[in-house]
């Protein structure tokens, strides 16, 4: 029989301290939903409204791969050729295009919602990673993520060094930060993130490096089941990912090895430019961090993330090719950093204000201004080729990859080319005399233009309907080719780029039919 019984005040509290466990974790649920819609609307507008050109490898390294994976066309370098890359991040947006099918809509559209979801989970995971390792300063970290004009520029385009960041920042939110590793799952979710990031940018272990040594001095307690245990799932990762491989190249390769035998026991990678030592302190994490800067030195702890980014700084330091996007994944440690300080300096509302604007300003410039020429242009010749009922053929007299490819025209028919910039893969160990001395297509053009088009123009390089160059370039083609060749269009590109053959217009010049009677 039941009978009805009075709780106790004991079981009361009890009770009551339940549903107030449950409300808590159905709010904070419901709250980091809320969350992730925020970041995501503001990162999509981020991603759709980005009109201008940063770095090839945007294209080259991620849309093109997947493009030509997909549809059988799209411009492969050779660095895909000779199977450097991991398939991790192609296929990604591999899967996107398949979704797409041949709708143009999607097939332009489709990379920017997956750039703006990997942007999400880069600040979303930021703002759970701080909460974990110091929660004072999450919401702090977030404001000042979705602030930075850096990440505005480059934090929703097609670079793997995204990638990285993403899996990066997931891998240190799940960090055993407790050093309790028998009894937290935690250490299996970064492992296996971490890992992965190290996959598709081999040089991410300089992150890991120095936090697994840390970890394994502080671990309470080592079992031979918990080595067990990681070992078996590092393993089943690099299956999975050769796996991976195999299927996006059609054969059994290891790209991590090919990627240390010509970056390192080839020492090919000075071909693509050397930067001095200090770059990276020097200008690319002024650049990363702009207004940031002065809060991010302020507000540096000496701790074990101060010690990974020390390393981690200085390892790329001492590789001759440099990057501002290399040290990317460094990000989210020196935001974190610039919280703390903003919280110690407490600036003024004015400061804040003009700092937000000023921010914004920066933003909208390099994503909206500077270097859009480079897209404008694309996206003149693929109406002009959509209009014409009879094939059109196209040539780029610019430094190469200057512009997208076939992930913006997805045209099969196109008939396009331009100057080619591939490394010297005949040399074992180059000198940097030998490096200097080697010339691929587009320095041969740049050291005599006006010979390399006599000799290449109309012959190996068959005369385009099209002919597309930059503003330095415009007397040289006026002067020879103006009984060829008239100006039909001119697009602004840039106020100052790095690359002087870069600087100023991107100009369309139409083939004259009439001087051939």
């Amino acid at each position: 029989m039941l009978r009805n019984r009075k709780l106790t005040k004991k079981e009361e509290n009890d009770d009551s301290t339940k549903a107030d466990n449950v409300i808590q974790r159905k709010t904070k649920k419901f709250s980091s939903y809320k969350l992730i819609v925020f970041i995501f609307i503001i990162r999509l507008i981020n991603s759709f409204t980005i009109q201008t050109y940063f770095q090839a490898d945007e294209y080259y390294q991620a849309l093109e791969p997947a493009h030509n994976f997909i549809y059988g066309y799209g411009y492969m370098t050779w660095e895909w050729k000779q199977q450097l890359r991991s398939s991790i991040h192609p296929l990604i947006y591999a899967l996107g295009y398949k979704l797409a099918g041949e709708n143009g809509f999607l097939i332009h559209s489709i990379p920017k919602i997956i750039n703006a979801i990997i942007a999400t989970s880069i600040e979303y995971n930021l703002y759970k990673f701080v909460e974990v390792y110091d929660s004072d300063y999450g919401l702090t970290t977030l404001i000042l993520s979705l602030l930075n004009p850096f990440n505005w520029y480059v934090i929703t385009r097609s670079f793997s060094n995204n990638l990285e960041t993403m899996l990066t920042v997931i891998a240190l939110r799940f960090w055993p930060w407790d050093y309790k590793l028998k009894t937290s799952s935690r250490w299996f979710i970064s492992l296996g993130v971490g890992l992965t990031s190290c996959i598709i940018r081999p040089t991410n272990i300089l992150i890991w490096l120095p936090l697994g040594i840390w970890l394994l001095l502080k671990a309470d307690r080592i079992t031979f089941k918990w080595v067990l245990v990681s070992i078996s799932e590092v393993v089943l990762i690099l299956c999975i990912n050769t796996y991976l491989d195999y299927y996006f190249y059609q054969k059994l390769t290891f790209p991590l090895y090919n990627f240390l035998e010509f970056n390192v026991f080839k020492n090919l990678s000075i071909f693509y430019g050397s930067a001095p030592w200090h770059f990276y302190i020097g200008q690319a994490i002024p650049l990363m961090m702009m207004l940031y800067l002065p809060l991010m030195v302020f507000g540096i702890r000496l701790n074990v993330l101060t010690v990974t980014s020390f390393i981690y700084v200085v390892g790329f330091s001492l590789i001759e090719h440099k990057e501002f996007r290399f040290i990317y994944p460094l990000q989210p440690i020196m935001l974190y950093f610039s919280a703390i300080g903003y919280r110690k300096l407490k600036p003024r509302r004015s400061i804040i204000a003009i700092a937000i604007v000023l921010n914004i300003c920066i933003g909208l410039f390099f994503t909206l201004v500077n270097e859009r020429g480079v897209i404008d242009v694309i996206q003149y010749l693929q109406k002009q080729l959509q209009q014409s009922p009879t094939e059109k053929s196209i040539g780029f007299i610019t430094p190469c990859h200057s512009t997208p490819w076939q992930s913006q025209f997805h045209d099969a028919k196109l008939d396009a080319w331009f100057l080619t910039c591939e490394p010297p893969l005949h040399l074992d160990k180059p000198s940097s005399e030998e490096i200097s001395s080697y010339r691929d297509e587009s320095d041969q053009f740049y050291d005599s233009p006006l010979e390399f088009l006599q000799l290449h123009l109309g012959n190996d390089l068959p005369y385009p309907e099209y002919l597309i160059i930059f503003q330095p370039l415009e007397q040289l083609i006026d002067e020879n080719l103006g009984d060829e060749y008239y100006q039909c269009q001119r697009f602004f590109n840039s106020y100052f780029h790095w690359d002087s053959r870069r600087s100023g217009d991107i100009i369309v010049y139409c083939r004259d039919h009439r001087a051939h009677g």
